[in-house]
């Protein structure tokens, strides 16, 4: 059987996963005998290979990619800000629970959160940013707004 973790106990990946990988990457929908084929190797080896993957942390989820234009959302807002040291985790969780926000990272810079928010309009975005985000005191804020997505 494939052995997926090194002796520092980090994944160790080869050619076959990583073309599993890309395959997922593009599709998480295809099935087992799909990728299968596409690889040419046996179902079970795929299916292996992917639940070793998952169960060590190498696939965290299968995501969909939404249209949230064709959905009615027509404006992505990027938001960068930072937050005071006593906000900071209010604030994460605050974010993970929102459906507005579709994506949130902490960055290197000057400023340190980035997320990404979806609504109908530039200012259903703005609205929503200062009525929601402004109670964890947030500062050196720049909200842009996307105005095309390349891939």
């Amino acid at each position: 059987m494939h052995n997926l973790m090194n002796d520092n106990k980090k994944p160790v990946l080869d050619d076959l996963d990583y073309k599993i990988l890309k395959l997922l990457e593009e599709d998480c929908t295809l099935t087992y005998q799909e990728i299968a084929e596409k690889v040419n190797r046996s179902l079970w080896t795929v299916r292996d290979r992917i639940e070793l993957m998952k169960a060590k942390g190498v696939i965290k989820r299968c995501k969909a990619v939404l249209d949230y234009k064709l959905m009615g959302y027509t404006c992505k807002g990027i938001l960068f800000f930072n937050v005071p040291t006593e906000y900071i985790e209010e604030a994460i969780d605050f974010i993970k629970s929102q459906e507005m926000i579709k994506n949130a990272m902490i960055i290197s810079g000057d400023k340190r959160f980035v997320i990404t928010i979806v609504g109908r309009d530039t200012n259903e975005v703005r609205n929503y940013v200062l009525k929601n985000l402004t109670k964890f005191k947030i500062y050196n804020t720049e909200l842009d707004f996307v105005l095309e997505e390349l891939i």
